[in-house]
């Protein structure tokens, strides 16, 4: 008996996404569906806690790299970024694979803030509400744009994150002219008033400044602080975007998808290359 030929009336829509090569597809349905990703923020958000106790026992502990001198007395806090940090953008992800979109779209990321419609990441919530309850006061630095800034406020409101009614403590990016994609000064800021305890994210520029740098340098520049890894600072998994993927086509935006696609392969160590 012959099979017959699928015609392309016939090919299901799921079958026709998986047939897309878009380089997200492995990476978003690791965020949505694996349990290892659940399992990964569990696991960091506990051990957090645990390194928290300890860190309000020592007045010599800060994680800021922008905390100077004198912060001994200083009242301790955290600081946290939001995206793929505490807040889930998986369905915003996804939809970006399945409407086979590559480049990011200020336009559409807009439409998904505006919806309030992230999710708490596994162990987030639970971490920063024990956090608030020992004193810590809890902020919130995120490249969100200040336009954002209420939506983004409800939404973390929604799942019962902790914030301060007096005090101002999710600071987006251009809230102040100052404030720019590099949070650094928004750090120097907090460490002014706060012994900065640890710091959380996804992204290497959570942590340091200037990190738009070559893969290389960029491993370089963590390498000087690699001690503060597990304990002063918290990096949480994301593998579908970041300034880790920026660095692998020289952040230059101009490219198209296939030449950023080609510059990325060129970065694989194989068998032969490995060593």
């Amino acid at each position: 008996m012959r099979i017959p030929v699928l015609v392309p009336a016939l090919i299901s829509a799921s079958f026709l996404l998986l047939a897309q090569s878009h380089e997200n597809l492995d990476s978003v349905l690791w965020m949505q569906t694996a349990v290892e990703h659940d399992a990964a923020y569990l696991q960091t958000y506990r051990q957090a806690r645990r390194t928290l106790d300890r860190a309000l026992k020592d007045k010599n502990w800060t994680a800021a790299v922008e905390q100077t001198a004198k912060y001994k007395k200083l009242k301790p806090a955290i600081i946290l970024d939001i995206d793929e940090t505490i807040l889930d953008n998986g369905a915003a992800q996804a939809q970006d694979v399945i409407d086979d979109k590559h480049l990011f779209d200020p336009a559409r990321w807009d439409n998904w803030v505006q919806r309030g419609q992230a999710g708490a990441l596994p162990g987030a919530v639970e971490f920063t509400r024990y956090a608030a309850s020992r004193g810590v006061k809890i902020f919130y630095v995120t490249n969100r744009g200040a336009s954002q800034e209420e939506v983004t406020r409800r939404n973390l409101t929604q799942w019962n994150f902790p914030l301060d009614d007096k005090l101002d403590t999710l600071y987006c990016l251009g809230e102040k002219p100052e404030w720019s994609s590099d949070k650094g000064t928004r750090r120097e800021l907090i460490a002014k008033n706060y012994r900065v305890l640890m710091l959380f994210g996804d992204d290497l520029g959570d942590f340091l400044s200037d990190v738009k740098k070559s893969p290389e340098e960029r491993r370089k520049l963590a390498e000087k602080y690699s001690a503060n890894w597990g304990e002063r600072w918290i990096v949480l998994p994301n593998p579908t975007y970041g300034s880790w993927e920026g660095a692998t086509y020289g952040f230059d935006n101009t490219l198209t998808v296939p030449e950023r696609l080609e510059k990325k392969s060129q970065l694989l160590r194989g068998i032969d290359k490995g060593q």
